[in-house]
C-alpha cells in the first residue's frame, strides 16, 4: 500500500490505551439504538442513509413529511484537504448490532479475517470526525479555499450540510485491537487503514460504504461576506495598474500603452529653402545641416504634440496611445471596487462561511 498524504491521515494508535482510547466515558455503552438515532454521551447521530454520509462530502437535509430526517449527499469531499481524528471509542456486541439492522457484511472490514459470513464476535465502533475551526485540516478552513466545495455549499442554500463525523463499525476478529488501529487514509470520504500492529492476519483494510453507521451534520451558522479577499490583477496585454477612488470613476483599471511614431524634421525660419536643409544623425539630438554652408539649426517634430526621443540613429517623435481593460478576480470572488481599505485599492472578496455549527437534535 502507498505511503499516504500526511495532510489526509491520522495515525489512529500506536496502542489502544496510548492513543485510540480517550477517558474511560468514551468507552462506555450507547445509551440509545434505534434504526435512526445513535445517541453516545448524550449526543444523538443520525443513522438513516449512513451510506451516503462521507466525511466532508456536502449535501442536503432531506426532512420528509412522513418518516425520520436524513443526509442526502451531492458531492463528495476532494481528496486530502480534510484532517481526521477519533475522539469515540465503544465496543458493542452483535447483538446490538441485529437490533441496529446492521448486517455482518456490513459491517466489516474488507480484507479482514471475518470476511463476509455471519461474524458472532466483538465488534467496535470509532467515531471519526473534523475539527469544525479554522486552521489547516478543518472543516471551515479547507472548504472556504476550495470553490468548487465551498460552492457546493451555496448552492444547496438553507437546507446544506456537510458531514464533519461518522462512526464506522468494525468487525474485530483479530487477536489485538490495535490490529484495526494505524494510518487511516480519506479519499473522498473513502476509510482505508493501514496496520501497525504484529501478530495480525492483515496488514491493510479499506471501510466499506456500509461500515457507517451514523453520522453527524453541520450547517453554517453564519457567512462572512469577505471572508478571503485578494487584490484584482491584470492580464499580460494589460500590464499597468491604475488605482482610482473618485465618485465619477471609482473602479480601478488596467492600462495598456503603445506610441505613434513621426519623423523629425528640420527646424527652419520662412525664408529658408527646405531643399538646402537635411537632418544628420548624431550621438543625442540630431542636428539640421545646410547644403549651403550655412550654420546648424535644431531638430523638431513633423507634428505637435509628440514628444521627441533621441535613439541610435534617426531619431523618432513618439506620442502615447492608452488602452484600458477591467482588473480581474480568482474564480468565485466578488469585485468591489467601492472598498475603502487595503490602500485604496479595489478588492476581491470571497463570501465564505465564518462559522459552523452541529444540525440541531430535532428530526431523529
Amino acid at each position: 500500500m502507498s505511503t499516504p498524504n500526511p495532510r489526509s491521515l491520522l495515525l489512529l494508535a500506536a496502542t489502544c490505551i496510548g492513543v485510540m482510547a480517550p477517558s474511560s466515558p468514551a468507552l462506555a455503552a450507547f445509551t440509545e439504538i434505534s434504526a435512526s438515532t445513535l445517541k453516545f454521551e448524550g449526543v444523538r447521530y443520525w443513522r438513516k442513509k449512513a451510506s451516503e454520509a462521507k466525511l466532508g462530502s456536502v449535501g442536503q437535509k432531506m426532512t420528509p413529511v412522513a418518516g425520520k430526517n436524513y443526509f442526502q449527499k451531492m458531492q463528495d469531499a476532494p481528496s486530502g484537504i480534510y484532517e481526521v481524528t477519533v475522539d469515540g471509542r465503544t465496543t458493542i456486541t452483535t447483538a446490538e448490532a441485529h437490533e441496529w439492522g446492521v448486517t455482518a457484511t456490513h459491517s466489516n472490514v474488507s480484507g479482514s479475517a471475518g470476511g463476509t459470513g455471519a461474524y458472532d464476535g466483538k465488534l467496535t465502533a470509532y467515531k471519526m470526525r473534523i475539527n469544525l475551526g479554522n486552521t489547516n485540516g478543518d472543516l471551515r478552513f479547507e472548504t472556504n479555499r476550495h470553490n468548487k466545495h465551498l460552492e457546493a455549499v451555496k448552492a444547496e442554500g438553507d437546507g446544506a450540510r456537510l458531514i464533519s463525523a461518522v462512526w464506522i463499525l468494525v468487525a474485530a476478529d483479530e487477536s489485538k485491537q490495535e490490529c484495526y488501529s494505524g494510518d487511516l487514509t480519506v479519499t473522498n470520504g473513502k476509510l482505508s487503514v493501514t496496520a501497525t500492529a504484529s501478530g495480525c492476519s492483515k496488514s491493510s483494510w479499506v471501510v466499506e460504504p456500509g461500515a457507517v453507521i451514523a453520522y453527524e451534520m453541520v450547517k453554517v451558522d453564519k457567512w462572512n461576506n469577505e471572508e478571503l479577499t485578494s487584490k484584482p490583477t491584470c492580464g499580460a496585454n494589460f500590464p499597468d495598474y491604475e488605482s482610482r477612488s473618485s465618485a465619477l470613476n471609482p473602479m480601478d483599471r488596467c492600462k495598456k500603452t503603445t506610441f505613434d511614431n513621426v519623423a523629425t524634421q528640420c527646424k527652419l525660419l520662412i525664408t529658408d529653402v527646405r531643399d538646402n536643409w537635411y537632418v544628420s544623425n548624431k550621438d543625442g539630438r540630431d542636428t539640421c545641416k545646410s547644403t549651403k554652408g550655412k550654420d546648424d539649426k535644431d531638430v523638431e517634430c513633423s507634428k505637435g504634440g509628440y514628444d521627441y526621443v533621441s535613439q541610435a540613429g534617426r531619431d523618432t517623435c513618439r506620442k502615447p496611445e492608452y488602452t484600458y481593460a477591467d482588473p480581474v478576480c480568482p474564480a468565485g470572488y466578488d469585485y468591489n471596487k467601492t472598498s475603502t481599505s487595503n490602500g485604496g485599492v479595489d478588492r476581491c472578496e470571497l463570501r465564505g462561511i465564518e462559522s459552523l455549527k452541529p444540525d440541531s437534535q430535532d428530526g431523529f
